[in-house]
Order: C-alpha cells, then structure tokens, then sequence
C-alpha cells in the first residue's frame, strides 16, 4: 500500500472506532430508537442521488436493509445506551466474525479448518472473560444486546454475499430508506420525548448525529470501498481490526473508563480469534471484506 492510502486506512479504523464515543454521546441525548431512525432518516436524504431501482436485487436489497438497518443497528444502539460506556461495547461487536463463519457453515455449507475453529473459540471465550470481569459484569445487559445485534450484522453480510452489483453508497442508501420508517413508527410506538429531543438539542448531541451520519456511513464507508477496488482483502483486514482498538483508547480517554486485567486479556483473547478468521476468510474469499458498522 502506498503512504497515502496506508494513512486513509488508519483514518478510516479511527473514524469507526470513535464513531462508538459519537454513538454514546447521541444516545445520551435521544432515545435509543429514535436516534437510529434519525440516523437512517438522513443517510437516506443524503444518499437519494443513489435511490435508484435495481432490477432483480430490490427483494434481497429489502431484507438487508431489515436485517441490519431495523434489527443490526436497533440492538447495538439499545445494547450501547444500556452499557452506559463504549470498551466493552467496542470489543463486543467484534462477534460479528465468527457468527458470520458459524452461519456461513450452517446456510452455505461451507467447510472450514481447524484455524478458524480456534478463532471462533478464542473470540467468544475472549467475550466471556470480559462478561466475568467486575467492572464489565455491571455492563452485562449491553453487551448481551451488541451480541445479538453482531448475530443479527452476520446474518445481513451472509445476505449481502447473496446479491452482487450493488455499490456501497446505494446499499447504504436504501437501508436508510427502508429502516427509517420502521424504526420511526417502532420509536413512537414505545419511546417518549423524541419531540423534545429535536428542540432542545445542543451542539454535541448535533454532532454525534452528525457525525454517525456523515463521517462514519458517507466518508469512512466510501473510503473503504474506494480501498477494496485498489487492494485485496488480506491486506486491509488487519485495519479494519484497529477500529475496536480505537474504540477502547477513545472510551478510556474520553470517559476514564477502567481497564483491569481481566479486560485486557478478555479484549486480547477476542480480537486475536478475530484477527484468525478475518485473515483465513480473506484468503479462502478474496472477495469479500466485513466493514464494522457502528
């Protein structure tokens, strides 16, 4: 990789990794819910230029945006709100990898070898140490909630490895276009004081939205896939496994959130099983790259 485009990765990975800090910051103003409806809500304003029908991919392109824009982004942002902090979210969402391979076994029937059945033990016995630990335990209910909004995340890339010819900008437009809707009349349903938190929302509840929006689904999204076209897989994975890395240093400096030990080995643990299968699928599937999503 050029020097260039080495930096542009690393802005990318720290762009995903604060975009948990920005994510907190916005959850502490809006309800959960309504805060990823406003999300969606303006990823499709800003994205309609790339609105445009897809013959014989509306059908999965909808399914995609349910998976992940409604039920992917409902529990990790409910997971996030519920944790109260981003370190333990951040190392969570890592799960994303090995239920990924799990479903791909199960629904592709793909086989895989021993080294990513070791990751896939590794990433979730790391999360276990982490669910044990003091500190972490108080924010079990969160990380329960990222789990299942990893689940769900995998289920929605094992859809996506389904469709092809879809640029990433009108993926991302439609799943803001179909999730905005849902989500909004799912807010109003079960939520309070969305109105509110329109009118009296300040500058850093402005530009967490803002940014979640802007930087984090336009700009980093975009880069990666400007990247993708220009390098295989195996060599962008390892940056991609910096955004949780990024995650942990800006929740600890931001928010002095603790580290004890048991959540160093725990976050080890898991981004090591991860890094394995990242790197083993990329080989096996040079063509496919999981992006966080936060």
């Amino acid at each position: 990789m050029s020097l260039p485009h080495i930096a542009m990765a690393l802005v990318i990975s720290a762009i995903w990794g604060f975009s948990f800090v920005a994510s907190k910051v916005g959850l502490d103003h809006f309800p959960p819910l309504f805060f990823t409806a406003l999300r969606f809500l303006l990823v499709a304003i800003l994205l309609s230029p790339f609105l445009r029908i897809i013959k014989g991919r509306m059908k999965p392109i909808f399914w995609i945006a349910i998976t992940v824009g409604v039920f992917h982004f409902t529990f990790l942002y409910l997971g996030i709100f519920a944790a109260g902090g981003v370190t333990a979210v951040a190392i969570t969402s890592q799960l994303i990898a090995p239920f990924s391979v799990i479903l791909a076994v199960i629904l592709l029937k793909e086989t895989i070898g021993w080294r990513r059945i070791l990751g896939i033990i590794m990433a979730f016995g790391g999360v276990m140490v982490l669910g044990f630990d003091p500190v972490i335990f108080n924010q079990l209910e969160g990380v329960i909630l990222v789990a299942i909004a990893a689940l769900f995340m995998s289920v929605g890339l094992i859809l996506m490895r389904q469709i092809q010819n879809v640029g990433t900008m009108s993926m991302q437009a439609w799943i803001g276009a179909i999730s905005a809707l849902p989500l909004m009349l799912l807010s109003f349903s079960v939520e309070s004081g969305q109105v509110e938190s329109v009118v009296s929302m300040g500058w850093e509840a402005l530009g967490a939205l803002a940014f979640v929006v802007i930087v984090t689904t336009i700009i980093a999204h975009g880069g990666w896939y400007y990247l993708i076209q220009r390098y295989p897989i195996a060599v962008l994975t390892p940056f991609g496994l910096l955004a949780p890395i990024f995650g942990v240093a800006f929740g600890v400096m931001l928010f002095s959130e603790p580290i004890t030990l048991r959540f160093v080995l725990g976050g080890v643990l898991t981004l090591a099983g991860v890094a394995i299968i990242n790197l083993r699928t990329a080989k096996k599937s040079p063509g496919l790259a999981n992006e966080p999503e936060v």
